[in-house]
């Protein structure tokens, strides 16, 4: 009938790209929020100080509600509080600061993960970024001067600088069309600010000490695009040839390489991979029947005191920390990798290197495509002596970069030349 009213059904709309990236996060209990850093967050969950499993479940469960339904942080404030009481969880600061933290970091960067997925699918036809932000008297200065930088949404300026990037920041990024452009009066930047990394101290409970290197103008463990992270995992692949050495024109380092190379420590015996139920210690070709690759593995994550599917947050001795999974192993599709090359033969040297290494190096290396413009990553190199009745003894470098890691051994590298095929950087550690 005209004029009659049509009853009207309203359904919320659900930001699945935000629910898909919070839910797909791994628990992991920590002591501080600088246990993990940067990329380690987009795979991983944590609250700083919730040790406890079941603890970090109920506050995930509640933030979990809160994204998947579009929750308020005073609704989560009632959560909070019932968690807290149940568990008997002393946390530092006031109920109000801390709760906001833990709901706004968390919502947050999953909204932001979220706009990045959908930014990639739609570049076809948006293929650019804006940053914007509330433009008020609490906006940091830098992020004041971001305001309407236009940019291709694959431009590296975002793998640092997509918003968040910082406690309580309220920017956003919107994804542009050429039209869009237009309409808004806009111009892509043709000179973007240019990426000036300072050196953070972070602090740990135990009282050890942390650089972490960060765009200016970033708070501390926000220098990292969250949705990017997401999409390509936080666990390096492995990479099929091992990085060369780096180009003459690359970029110096902070501080000084050193003069000479020292000797190496002494050569310190690693232990043979353990015995396992008619597991030859020799090269196996093909695994017997009935056992898998899952068994090196576990052996593997064993000396870090993990397991397979729980990943784990390892600080090495220059204090750099990386999350080790059995990710490390596995190829795209999911199966493991470990006898490729023969690496079984040496999978406790890897771990001895990565764990207690006798050298740590760093150096700059140049990853772009020859006709692309460069682009330079950094790759942290552990090495490790080790002897072997079989090889006389040998050395292993294991290489670990955004990019993806590598292994190589050298059998009695004792000539001044073989190492220093391994030795070159910046030297980070020494035994």
């Amino acid at each position: 009938m005209v004029g009659e009213a049509v009853p009207v059904s309203l359904t919320p709309v659900h930001f699945i790209e935000a629910i898909d990236h919070f839910r797909s996060k791994t628990n992991l209990p920590t002591n501080s929020w600088s246990d993990l850093m940067h990329q380690a967050h987009a795979r991983a969950f944590s609250v700083a100080g919730a040790t406890s499993a079941s603890l970090l479940a109920d506050f995930r469960q509640a933030l979990d509600q809160a994204i998947a339904s579009g929750g308020t942080l005073e609704t989560f404030r009632a959560d909070f509080d019932r968690i807290v009481a149940q568990h008997g969880w002393s946390y530092h600061g006031s109920r109000n600061w801390r709760s906001r933290v833990i709901f706004e970091t968390n919502t947050r960067m999953a909204y932001s993960s979220g706009r990045w997925q959908q930014a990639q699918r739609l570049k076809a036809t948006r293929p650019y970024a804006r940053y914007v932000d509330v433009h008020d008297a609490r906006t940091r200065p830098e992020h004041y001067a971001w305001h309407d930088i236009v940019l291709p949404i694959d431009h590296p300026w975002w793998k640092t600088h997509w918003p968040p990037n910082g406690w309580n920041c309220r920017c956003h990024a919107q994804s542009l069309s050429e039209r869009d452009l237009k309409r808004f009066g806009l111009k892509v930047t043709v000179d973007p600010p240019e990426i000036e990394m300072e050196p953070r101290e972070v602090r740990a409970p135990d009282g050890s000490t942390e650089i972490i290197w960060t765009p200016k103008g970033i708070d501390t463990g926000f220098g990292y695009n969250p949705g990017d992270s997401w999409m390509r995992g936080v666990t390096p692949p492995e990479l099929r040839q091992p990085l060369p050495r780096p180009k003459p024109s690359s970029p110096p380092l902070p501080g000084q390489a050193p003069s000479r190379l020292d000797a190496l420590p002494r050569s310190t015996s690693i232990p043979h991979l353990p015995p396992l139920p008619s597991m030859p210690l020799s090269p196996v070709p093909e695994l017997p029947i009935g056992l898998t690759e899952e068994n090196f593995v576990r052996a593997f994550l064993q000396e870090f005191g993990g397991q397979i599917g729980q990943p784990l947050v390892w600080r090495d001795p220059s204090g750099t920390r990386t999350v080790i999974t059995d990710e490390l192993f596995r190829t795209y599709d999911g199966t493991f990798k470990v006898t490729r090359q023969g690496r079984d033969e040496y999978l406790l040297a890897l771990a001895a290197a990565l764990k207690d290494p006798d050298e740590i190096w760093l150096d700059w290396f140049d990853v772009a495509q020859p006709g692309q413009p460069t682009n330079y990553i950094l790759r942290r190199r552990y090495l490790r002596r080790f002897d072997d009745d079989k090889r006389r003894g040998g050395l292993v470098a294991f290489e670990w970069t955004p990019k993806g890691w590598s292994s190589v051994t050298l059998a009695s590298p004792t000539s001044t030349e073989q190492l220093s095929r391994a030795r070159y950087g910046i030297l980070l550690y020494q035994r």
